[in-house]
């Protein structure tokens, strides 16, 4: 995840000298003389490529905005260097202080020490505290998502929308694309933070399963979900038409068609599948994709599939 949010979302060249092959998590409690404990949530630190030193990089977690945050970035960079400097007189390794946010008002908070002071004037300025940090706002980034095998980039598409449906159909698409063991309990962390986070936090009581096989926890929060977003469009209270839930469906599952079957097949998927106007039945094509031997049967299925919804009839048959 650290690697991830280093390398997709940060500027490319405050990372680009960084070894993430050689990162440490650090312990984050720090003391201060009088007694008083004060710590970043996260701490690692980082090699550089090709010369000796490193780097801290410190992450603190937001769910709400903090008007002095940057006061806080600079205690706590002082506070990890009072502690270098309890246990070692080698020189302190430069910081890289990360704000990753995730609430309901977007984040406003000075990104500078600075632009929480008074005026200095020109003689007083060489001697003012001055420290920058990044802010990662979760659910509202716009940027580009990072290719290739990328957590925190699949955090932020689930935190991109409140539907539970759309969320189900991605998160099945996640698992899809990280089938391996040693990844569930990233997954169930994700599950974790929806039913306790993201969920609640567009007022969605939806109770997440929380199962020892993850999978299934996900094909039961599919068709929760299902339920769910029917109910929160009668309400109001998912937006987007129909038209484009059923667009965010079809992303999924041509994403997935790509990593089974390549892309050459996705691509006439997508394609077939942009006639198709009801985003259940891009559902119903996620669960023949897990089904299918070959490219050539799933797009055998979906073209059936076009031809029933052309002629207003029901599925396909399995």
């Amino acid at each position: 995840m650290v690697r991830g949010l280093l390398t997709g979302f940060l500027p490319s060249e405050s990372v680009s000298d960084l070894n993430l092959s050689a990162m440490t998590r650090q312990s984050e409690g720090q003391v201060t003389d009088d007694g008083r404990e004060r710590h970043p949530d996260r701490v690692w630190e980082v090699g550089l490529r090709g010369v000796p030193g490193s780097v801290l990089v410190t992450i603190e977690f937001q769910s709400t905005v903090d008007r002095a945050m940057a006061v806080r970035v600079l205690v706590y960079t002082a506070m990890l260097y009072q502690d270098r400097l309890r246990r070692s007189s080698a020189e302190l390794p430069p910081v890289l202080p990360i704000v990753m946010y995730y609430g309901a008002g977007e984040w406003k908070a000075e990104g500078e020490v600075a632009g929480l002071c008074a005026a200095p004037g020109a003689p007083r300025a060489p001697y003012q505290p001055s420290q920058r940090h990044c802010v990662l706002d979760v659910g509202r980034y716009t940027g580009p998502l990072p290719g290739g095998r990328n957590w925190m980039a699949e955090l932020v598409r689930l935190a991109r929308t409140p539907d539970p449906e759309v969320v189900a159909a991605e998160l099945r698409d996640i698992s899809a694309r990280w089938p391996e063991p040693k990844y569930d309990s990233l997954l169930k962390a994700i599950l974790a933070w929806l039913g306790q986070v993201h969920f609640p936090m567009h007022r969605i009581e939806m109770e997440v399963p929380n199962l020892a096989n993850v999978r299934e926890a996900i094909t039961m929060l599919q068709q929760v979900g299902m339920d769910w977003s029917a109910k929160l469009r009668d309400e109001g209270r998912v937006e987007g038409r129909t038209e484009g839930r059923a667009e965010g469906q079809v992303e999924v599952v041509r994403r997935m068609a790509a990593r089974k079957f390549g892309a050459e097949t996705a691509e006439r998927l997508a394609e077939r599948l942009a006639e198709v106007a009801d985003p259940e039945r891009a559902v119903e094509v996620g669960d023949w994709l897990l089904d299918c031997e070959s490219g050539e049967e799933l797009l055998a299925r979906v073209e059936g599939l076009c031809e029933s919804s052309a002629n207003g009839e029901g599925a396909a048959p399995g």
